[in-house]
């Protein structure tokens, strides 16, 4: 008998949602992850609407707003020739009373790791994971180091991958790498930046495009801030991206926003995998969610609310699987189909709205919403890649392309 139903590989949100969903439908779960907790993780700190949907689906809500956090309602978005326009966040869950969150991944991971832990989650930190032990080509098992270099390992019924964008999972299991799908993140805090009025900033300077510069203002008076790029301008451009971020900073548009701030700490730099419904996430004996899955927006560059959701689907999955004592490709095939049927047409058209991450179509898009306040949460979702694909999007679309070349 193996020793447990299912092993998840990362204790992130993907894989700590992942294991309290499954114990939660009875499996006996073992969660891992290489680094000690608490621990910090570049990330840029926010949780959407549809996130805190989520965090209400499973129970944690209440224990989300104990910790320490930053409500926000508004988003400000602000292009490179000065137009502006504020838009409140819409609620996808009425009941919440936040439209979103700003929260220090080292306080959502160790809520998350404490919830998993009161499910009976068995959680073994500090462990890095070397090998996925096959059996005939099914995953049955892993095998890996604790810290102080101990050998370590364990056998269970399915295998998920919750290991982040360079998983050891997927590589085991000779996933294809889907290398064109990614993007590239950097962040850091800063103290004493000017003008944070407790909204989300979007900035799209134009020496960054397609890209954007965030800020999140954080509970405790820091502003997590950063850049996300793809990673094709990345490598064509030959983009230092620590250094693009503190050019981004320097320009006309942001420079006075910085003139007292100060750096807190260094700032780290994040791959980010980028969704794509034709990604093979799952075969036999094994699965991944979260970012081992590539499951990031490619417009908004949000991870951690397709994590989440990609977690409540593989936990009815492996209960389905596990309670047929079958755990083969054809047994977990419903997780992929599940999922992309759920997040695949917002993946497909963040893709298709990063063609409007031009100078003058940004600029168009925000004077529009600034002009029309009763379509601004809907061009909101244009500027984030949250809108989803209707007739009325592509003649809107169409619209903006025509007037902004």
């Amino acid at each position: 008998m193996p020793d447990y139903d299912v092993i998840v590989v990362g204790a992130g949100p993907a894989g700590a949602c992942t294991a309290i969903h499954a114990a939660r439908q009875g499996l006996h779960v073992l969660l891992l992850d290489q680094k000690k907790f608490p621990r910090e993780k570049p990330c840029g700190d926010a949780l959407s609407s549809l996130a805190i949907a989520e965090f209400n689906v499973l129970g944690l809500l209440p224990r989300l707003l104990e910790i320490p956090h930053t409500p926000v309602q508004k988003i400000a978005y602000h292009s490179a020739d000065g137009s502006s326009v504020t838009v409140p966040i819409l609620k996808i869950d009425k009941d919440t009373p936040e439209a979103g969150i700003i929260c220090r991944r080292i306080l959502l991971d160790a809520l998350l790791m404490e919830a998993a832990a009161e499910e009976e989650v068995e959680i073994v930190d500090w462990c890095q994971v070397t090998e996925i032990q096959t059996k005939n080509g099914q995953a049955c098992g892993v095998k890996g180091e604790r810290g102080g270099g101990r050998e370590v390992s364990w056998t269970a019924k399915v295998i998920v991958g919750a290991d982040g964008s360079d998983s050891v999972v997927a590589k085991q299991m000779k996933m294809p790498r889907y290398s064109e799908y990614r993007a590239l993140a950097v962040r850091g805090y800063y103290r004493q930046v000017l003008g944070i009025r407790g909204n989300i900033e979007i900035h799209f300077p134009e020496e960054v495009l397609p890209g954007y510069v965030w800020f999140h203002p954080t509970e405790t008076s820091q502003t997590n801030v950063g850049l996300a790029l793809p990673m094709d301008v990345v490598k064509q451009g030959n983009i230092k991206p620590k250094q693009a971020l503190l050019r981004a900073l320097e320009s006309p548009e942001l420079k006075e926003r910085f003139a007292f701030a100060e750096q807190m700490g260094e700032i780290e730099t994040g791959v980010l995998p980028v969704g794509n419904p034709m990604r093979e996430i799952h075969g036999d004996g094994f699965l991944l969610v979260g970012d081992a899955a590539g499951l990031v927006n490619p417009c908004s560059s949000d991870g951690t609310t397709n994590a989440i959701i990609s977690a409540r689907i593989a936990g009815q999955v492996l209960a389905k699987a596990c309670a047929g004592d079958v755990w083969d490709e054809a047994a977990l095939r419903e997780y992929p189909y599940n999922l992309w049927q759920e997040i695949g047409p917002s993946l497909e058209m963040g893709g298709r709205l990063m063609g409007l991450r031009t100078p003058k179509a940004i600029g168009s898009l925000i004077r529009s919403a600034s002009r029309r306040p009763h379509n601004a949460g809907w061009i909101s979702g244009v500027l984030l890649g949250s809108a989803l694909p209707s007739e009325d999007l592509d003649d809107f679309l169409a619209y903006i392309n025509f007037f902004a070349k």
